[in-house]
Parts: C-alpha cells; structure tokens; sequence
C-alpha cells in the first residue's frame, strides 16, 4: 500500500474552523485512500468533520496530511492545494487576489493528476492543467465545463473536479447565487 503525507501552514485568519473542514473532508473523500491530518501532537481521520473539528486548528499551526492507499500522492497534492489557497475562504484574501482565482483552482486541481484532462466550453476544448488556456477560455465560477479525462487517476480526477463545478470553484459569493437560482 503506498503512502504519501505532506505538511502546509494553516494561513487563513481563522484557522481550520466550518467551512474548510467541510472542505477538507468533501474532498478527501473522493479519494480511495484513508487519510489522516496531524495537528499539535494529535490526529484525527481526514474524511470526518468532527474528528477534523476537534483538532482546533489555529492561523499559523502546521498541519500534517498523510494518506494510505493506492491513491495516496494525488489525495494529498490536492489537499495541500485546498491548504495552501487558504482552504477557498475568501473572507480574507485581498481584493486584488480574487480575479481568475476560479481558473487558478481548477489548474491547480487538475496538475494533481497523472491523467490527461481536458475542459471543454462553448465547443472549445483544452488542456485543464493550463493556466493560459483555461484563462482564454472564458471560464467564470458559474460555468459548467465538461470533462474529457483518461489516465491512470481518472476517476478521482473526475470526483474532484465535479465537486469543484458543482460548488462554483468554491467562489462563495457565486455559490449563493447558484443557490438563489435552483430554489
């Protein structure tokens, strides 16, 4: 069974509070492998809010995300995206940070995975791991792309991603929107 764990700074204002451990777990259970987060001596399974809530995790602690399985390195690199953008809280994240932060999140995502992934809009197809051409491609927070993805990963690649489309890319002022329109 591989494993894989990486280490990231807690840099949002408020810490590991509701929403990014919602985040967090959301996404960790896309994947096959068990997961496991370290903080200040303790841990607690990646895929449960409770247990992740009980870590009490503060602005400037360091966390520890480890996984077992199959899986393992593409489970981590995207929990580590997720953490290093700060778990998508944008309460805190400067105005001028804000512009194409939906494009950057799914270039990211995508870069996680050894499986070719291709968003297509409009007609116009691409390759989702490319910055500038996803920038090109017009793509807002509300837009709902297809997946073309083949590759050794791709079904979590695809979970993840659809749950990064069905949330807006996380864009929060986005999300209420959408929730506005389905009611």
């Amino acid at each position: 069974m591989k494993e894989h764990s990486v280490q990231v700074t807690i840099e949002n204002r408020m810490g590991f509070h509701v929403r990014p451990v919602q985040r967090f777990a959301q996404l960790a259970r896309a994947f096959n492998s068990d997961v496991t987060v370290e903080m200040k001596s303790r841990e607690a399974p990646g895929k449960s809010i409770i247990n992740l809530m009980a870590l009490g995790g503060k602005c400037g602690d360091t966390m520890k995300i480890s996984a077992q399985g199959d899986d393992a390195r593409q489970c981590t690199e995207v929990l580590k995206v997720l953490a290093e953008d700060r778990f998508f809280v944008e309460d805190d994240v400067e105005v001028e940070k804000r512009p194409l932060r939906h494009v950057r999140r799914l270039a990211d995502m995508a870069s996680c995975f050894k499986s070719d992934i291709r968003a297509t809009l409009d007609a116009t197809s691409i390759n989702a791991k490319d910055f500038g051409a996803l920038q090109a491609l017009g793509l807002k927070p509300t837009s709902e792309p297809e997946f073309e993805i083949s590759g050794v990963d791709a079904d979590q690649a695809r979970e993840v991603l659809a749950i990064l489309v069905r949330s807006c890319f996380y864009i929060e002022d986005q999300m209420v929107e959408r929730g506005r329109k389905a009611e």
